[in-house]
């Protein structure tokens, strides 16, 4: 594998920082040990679950005895700090474009060096495309959960437009061609802005808009609420869609030669394509919107705006995940049991499919579903210690108390979770649904060189094209691919 310099050079300065300042941790160990007011040490990075975290590690106290230190911090030099303690975490936070880090520094457990059986075969739960590992045949954490995105749509809505079943039609749209896509988009914006009642094909099935607008298609102002200030939405969640038509998870990514990368070229410009679409006939507050200077403005097309402009019914399709269910819901309560997904879709053409097992009808059914993170155990605290960790983890995924509490307290969906899973919200219904039906996809980008998907496409994409006036062409598409081949190789030179 080809190493990241800025890891190994980083990775090298948290060995020599742990060399000089805990030397002397070892040889005291056992005392500070018994000093100190807990058995275990867990670092959470994810603040929204903080409470409830400390109130599970009580309970767990009162059933074992196991005294827990908890410490919740969204910040990478809070743990790096932490790590180097004279009393580090024996659980932290890790992620899957960060973990290298730690890895190549020596901190993770290999989990198949765990030493419970029970924990080994927890581990070996973790489905393949997963799990955090840097080449496919380790494995360095247990996820918290699983997220997923794509377009966010009310099924309410389209029962309204349609005068048909909301489901059906969405059901439809998920398995329907990016040229029925296409075509629906165009249809809608004229019946928003001209008042034209087409008729559109959805995989096959002949729907009609309504003669009137109806209900909630009253509020319409357009096709898609846009973040156009957010670069995170089309320079990370976008081109990752695109690019699992060449990379089936991050270990393929990680791994990419030169030659592997040309293959980009093709779904880059799909992907400019799609953008080109989604831009193009994206709302503001007002009405719709042109490119150009104020559609960057935060004030209009951030994520917040965006959110309120679908939750408004101003707009049929936002791109976002599962993480934005409770702001839509606080924006519209009617909201809560009608949103579902759609796949992102893209004009893929002959060759640019070339990831093992995918079909371009496949990546247009499908939606990203991933780990946002994970707990990874460290190395560097003691074996006992270590070992508590493991059990820990093992009770906190398979037992009924700790089940409770990620699916319910945490409102998470277990990375395990079956068709039978009692999920909180129609968001995380919607990804179990892509689950079952195996149409879900992985999340490579954040195995390409780093600050390719979030500087090189996304800053390009924002100062380049989205703040520029007029429309897009097919050369425009082209630059795009090249430039993101360009990118990638040259990170990959740098790093």
């Amino acid at each position: 594998m080809k190493t990241r310099r800025w890891v190994r050079l980083l990775a090298a300065g948290l060995v020599a920082a742990l060399a000089l300042g805990g030397c002397g941790r070892s040889a005291t160990n056992n005392e500070q040990t018994s000093n100190r007011n807990y058995d275990l040490y867990i670092y959470n990075g994810k603040p929204q679950i903080a409470d409830q975290l400390e109130e599970l590690c009580s309970i767990y106290e009162q059933e074992t005895g196991v005294r827990i230190k908890t410490l919740t911090l969204d910040e990478p030099d809070a743990l790096r700090t932490e790590m180097n303690s004279s009393a580090p975490p024996a659980i932290l936070t890790t992620y899957t474009d960060t973990m290298i880090e730690w890895q190549e520094g020596g901190f993770l457990l290999d989990f198949k060096d765990a030493q419970t059986e029970a924990f080994r075969q927890l581990a070996e739960t973790v489905p393949q495309d997963m799990r955090l590992s840097t080449d496919g045949s380790n494995s360095y954490g247990i996820p918290y959960s699983i997220e997923g995105y794509g377009l966010v749509v009310d099924t309410d809505m389209l029962a309204d437009l349609f005068g048909a079943d909301g489901n059906a039609v969405a059901k439809d749209l998920q398995l329907a061609s990016y040229e029925e896509f296409e075509a629906m988009v165009k249809a809608v914006d004229a019946y928003v802005n001209q008042g034209q009642a087409a008729q559109i094909t959805l995989n096959g099935t002949a729907y009609q808009l309504q003669a009137e607008k109806q209900g909630l298609a009253k509020n319409l102002l357009g096709v898609f609420a846009v973040a156009g200030s957010e670069t995170w939405t089309y320079g990370d969640h976008l081109v990752n869609a695109a690019i699992c038509s060449v990379f089936n998870n991050v270990v393929d990514a990680n791994l990419v030669s030169r030659e592997d990368v040309d293959k980009l070229d093709g779904p880059m410009q799909r992907y400019a394509q799609l953008l080109d679409l989604m831009t193009s006939y994206a709302v503001s507050k007002d009405g719709k919107i042109s490119r150009g200077g104020d559609f960057v403005s935060s004030t209009i097309n951030g994520y917040d705006q965006s959110v309120q402009n679908f939750a408004s019914g101003k707009a049929l399709f936002l791109q976002q995940g599962n993480w934005a269910y409770n702001d839509l819901v606080s924006a519209n309560a009617d909201l809560a049991d009608s949103l579902t997904f759609v796949p992102l879709k893209f004009p893929y053409q002959e060759g640019d499919v070339t990831a093992e097992g995918k079909t371009v009808e496949q990546l247009n059914s499908s939606i990203p579903v991933f780990a946002p993170c994970y707990y990874s155990i460290n190395t560097q605290v003691s074996k006992e210690e270590q070992k508590l960790a493991e059990e820990f983890l093992v009770w906190m995924n398979t037992s009924e108390t700790g089940r409770d509490f990620i699916e319910n307290k945490f409102s998470f969906i277990p990375y395990d979770a079956g068709e039978d899973a009692v999920v909180s919200n129609s968001l995380n219904a919607s990804i179990l649904e892509y689950k079952a039906e195996g149409n879900v996809l992985s999340n490579p980008y954040t195995g390409a060189p780093p600050t390719w998907a979030s500087k090189v496409m996304g800053n390009m994409m924002l100062e380049e094209y989205l703040c520029r006036e007029g429309s897009w062409t097919q050369e425009d598409y082209q630059h795009i691919a090249q430039e993101a081949v360009k990118g990638w190789k040259n990170l990959m030179d740098l790093y």
